[in-house]
């Protein structure tokens, strides 16, 4: 095995917060070294036990490479000149890294993505679903608003982050109403538009190493989620990982030239199997795998750090979750008035509450001031509406 040069990872905390937290824990796990910067004083990682890694604290949220070099310059100071791993967190930032790519690597950095041709082509939603398409899956049909709207739609952009620097989601809209209310807020030609399809939700999940080796691929049933397809809150494992789809999905990535962490979400009906969308980066529910002593996470590090992506496998933490679960998520949603999606038969939200609560990803021994804060923000929301 070729020698590598030391590394430390670089994290830029303030966004995607609870995959950010599952990869902090798995660092620690594997005895690695990071260095945090946070984004403001009100950044989550402050009311946490990994506030000790944190380097800096930016002042703003504004992202530069002025910002990015000041960043790297604190973070040296404590560091040292080894090389820094950047962790590929949001949308956003991945967006920015790619972009400027070559010039954070001149500041003694690295990004561990694909390039940035084959990163858009996998986490921009039309691209996406035509590469998986080619590769024998399935999609929701596209609908022609031209017609007649008589089923719900969902408006997805082309691109995940505008030409003016906004983030752009999927809308889910239920009719006719919806949909000129949301045509009279947003710019028609970001979106595209595709049927609606219910079933159940699945997450596939998978790191599949840079060099010919091991891959490492799970799953996950959802059953809660926030609604307008935002955030999973509630999930379960799944046997996805072993279908034919599955092996297809990672023939296709690999054939591809991808390597790295990364997630496709899986519409699943009693006759097909739908491709809804892929993160070629950690995503939300990453503390899932640590809970269910999957070692995605782990092999990353072990690839990204040693170039042996069983390195730190048998890293695993002693307690064990059946599921994943993010009551911040729920009450957030609980409190807006708005009702969380079920994929899953609907139950009494108190009593998934307390079947559930041991699982929560804050809820742990390095983020419970976080779990605490959540709830006392809900709570006090609440008492003043």
């Amino acid at each position: 095995m070729k020698s590598v040069e030391e590394k430390s990872w670089l994290v830029f905390s303030g966004g995607n917060d609870r995959a950010i937290f599952a990869f902090l824990r798995a660092l620690r796990l594997c005895g690695e070294r990071v260095h945090i910067v946070a984004r403001t004083n009100d950044d989550r990682i402050l009311r946490s036990t990994f506030r000790h890694d944190v380097a800096w604290v930016r002042p703003t949220h504004d992202l530069s490479l002025g910002v990015i070099s000041e960043c790297i310059d604190r973070v040296r100071a404590k560091a040292g000149p080894r090389k820094l791993v950047v962790l590929p967190s949001t949308e956003f930032l991945n967006t920015f890294l790619l972009r400027h790519r070559p010039k954070i690597e001149g500041m003694g950095c690295e990004i561990p993505l694909v390039d940035a041709s084959l990163y858009m082509q996998l986490t921009q939603k039309r691209s996406a679903s035509e590469f998986f398409s080619a590769a024998g899956l399935s999609a929701p049909r596209e609908i022609d608003l031209s017609a007649a709207l008589n089923q719900p739609v969902v408006a997805k952009p082309y691109r995940n982050v505008s030409a003016s620097g906004e983030s752009l989601y999927p809308h889910l809209l239920y009719n006719r109403t919806a949909l000129e209310s949301f045509l009279r807020r947003h710019d028609a030609n970001d979106y595209f538009f595709q049927e609606f399809v219910s079933g159940e939700s699945h997450y596939l999940l998978f790191h599949l190493s840079q060099e010919q080796g091991p891959d490492f691929i799970w799953s996950q049933r959802n059953l809660i989620q926030q609604p307008g397809g935002k955030s999973m809150l509630l999930a379960e494992p799944s046997t996805f990982h072993e279908s034919e789809t599955a092996l297809r999905i990672t023939q296709a990535l690999r054939h591809a030239g991808f390597h790295g962490l990364g997630m496709v979400e899986i519409i699943r009906t009693p006759e097909r199997d739908l491709f809804i969308e892929m993160n070629p980066r950690i995503w939300g529910p990453l503390q899932f795998c640590l809970d269910q002593g999957q070692v995605l996470p782990q092999a990353f590090i072990g690839d990204i750090l040693h170039g042996d992506p069983a390195r730190h496998i048998h890293r695993r933490p002693r307690s064990r979750r059946k599921r994943y679960f993010w009551l911040g998520g729920l009450l957030e949603t609980l409190s807006t008035d708005m009702k969380p999606t079920w994929h899953t038969t609907m139950r009494s939200i108190s009593l998934t509450i307390a079947r559930n609560l041991a699982c929560d990803v804050y809820l742990r021994k390095d983020s419970w001031r976080c779990f605490i804060h959540d709830l006392w923000q809900s709570l006090e929301g609440r008492a003043h509406r």
